[in-house]
């Protein structure tokens, strides 16, 4: 990292006046004081000029901490008190001493844990200088609003540690830092074109690279020990070619007509089939053409196919995928209530799945499991949730996982089975919800079960 750290202090010293770090004290390990390093981003004693939160356009910023706060390259000197053992790579954001209430025990449950160069919290209120800029007083909504949030989520990474997690929040950072926070802006120049980021065009001009990529890669991996120089001039012929015609392919087809923020197991099928016609016409030709004169460049060996179709279906999807996890991060950011919420989901079919799935854009919203009276599902495994029992349960269920919202998603529930689980979910202090399937719906019957 040497040579970053030199190109980042020379911008910090070339742009403004002053130290190249920035020093402040912060509470670590068992309330234990350090001293956090960060490159410097704002002018020379900027904290008596105004507010600790930083906001787009804060005239204490210099031009070159402005670029270094965008790109979170301000925070590579905490790998230095990584190395002196007062941070790790992951854990809750180390604090000044004004920010922590002792009185509070979630504080107390932080100062148990070794403060992170990244956390759950940070991840997700990553735009949160965005939504401070909204209020007259930034300061103030930081503290009430997104200070205690961000506690909030950090308690809850504190007593759920594991090593998954720990590796997840890892690369959605880095992910991050490559596509940042802000909002996209809507259109960007190119070649005398507009081209909006998450238009067809830019899912196109993406798709071309990946296939191209997925080409090369393709021949390179067959041929381990090296491209013979028949098959290179028959790889840079099926490098631009074979590309091209599955952009028309996936044209005619209409896959460019599909939303792929919505991208789908029905949608993941459709591409698989768009993807094959050029492989079987690949094929075809390598099982059918004459092995003499220019016909030979068009007999690609069979694991040369096999290996480009199988990486180009990877790869798309995987784009698609990862494209759909970009935009909810940039265009779903929210404030989030101040108590967290432990849901139990009745019914384990296509509406209790669908369900676990949306609740994981939230992160106050923590799933236990799910309850369901066939006996065959007990134990299983939906979405990463085990089914932990059925609905006679859930007098020991609820206060075993401390469950704080019963949500129904049963295909169909008769009346009376819904007053009484009611009944018991209101003994029990615990919230019950409905949410209504298609079949209740169209049958009329999904206020009164909820209801």
């Amino acid at each position: 990292m040497s040579p970053t750290f030199i190109m980042c202090a020379l911008l910090v010293r070339l742009t403004s006046r002053g130290p190249v770090l920035f020093r402040q004290k912060r509470v670590g390990y068992l309330g234990h004081p350090f001293t956090v390093f960060k490159f410097r981003t704002m002018v020379h004693g900027a904290e008596a000029l105004g507010s600790s939160v930083v906001v787009g356009g804060d005239a204490r910023l210099t031009r070159g901490g402005a670029f270094l706060r965008r790109t979170k390259l301000d925070e590579l000197p905490q790998l230095l008190n990584v190395l002196r053992g007062d941070m790790s790579i992951v854990g809750p954001r180390p604090r000044v001493e004004s920010d922590i209430n002792l009185d509070d025990p979630m504080e107390r449950v932080l100062l148990t844990a070794r403060p992170g160069l990244t956390s759950y919290a940070s991840i997700y209120h990553h735009r949160e200088a965005e939504y401070c800029a909204r209020h007259i007083n930034p300061q103030e909504a930081y503290r009430t609003k997104v200070l205690p949030q961000k506690s909030l989520l950090d308690c809850e990474y504190v007593q759920n540690l594991t090593f998954r997690l720990d590796f997840k929040l890892i690369v959605v950072t880095f992910l991050l830092v490559f596509a940042p926070g802000r909002t996209l802006p809507k259109k960007v120049r190119i070649l005398g074109r507009d081209v909006w980021g998450y238009s067809r065009v830019a899912q196109m001009m993406l798709d071309l690279a990946v296939y191209m990529t997925a080409a090369w890669l393709a021949y390179n991996f067959w041929f381990e020990t090296g491209l013979p120089a028949f098959y290179r001039r028959q790889m840079w012929m099926f490098l631009f070619l074979v590309p091209a015609v599955r952009m028309l392919v996936h044209r005619l087809l209409g896959v460019y007509d599909m939303m792929w923020r919505y991208i789908n197991v029905e949608d993941s099928l459709r591409l698989a089939v768009a993807f094959a016609p050029v492989s079987l016409v690949l094929l075809t030709l390598r099982l059918g053409l004459p092995r003499r004169g220019v016909m030979v460049l068009f007999l690609v060996p069979l694991g040369v196919i096999t290996l480009e179709y199988l990486i180009t279906l990877t790869a798309g999807l995987g784009l698609r995928g990862l494209r759909r996890m970009l935009y909810m991060w940039h265009h779903h950011y929210q404030p989030l209530p101040e108590a967290a919420r432990r849901i139990l989901i009745l019914g384990a079919g296509l509406t209790g799945m669908s369900a676990a799935m949306d609740m994981r854009r939230y992160p106050h919203l923590q799933l236990v499991g799910f309850v369901d009276d066939d006996p065959t599902k007990f134990r299983r495994l939906i979405v990463g949730s085990r089914v932990l029992g059925n609905s006679h349960e859930l007098e020991t269920l609820c206060p075993r996982h401390k469950v704080t919202d019963v949500v129904i998603c049963a295909q169909s529930l008769p009346r009376q089975k819904a007053a009484a689980l009611r009944e018991r979910c209101e003994d029990m202090g615990v919230k019950l919800h409905a949410l209504p399937s298609l079949d209740w719906v169209l049958r009329g019957e999904a206020i009164s079960a909820a209801a």
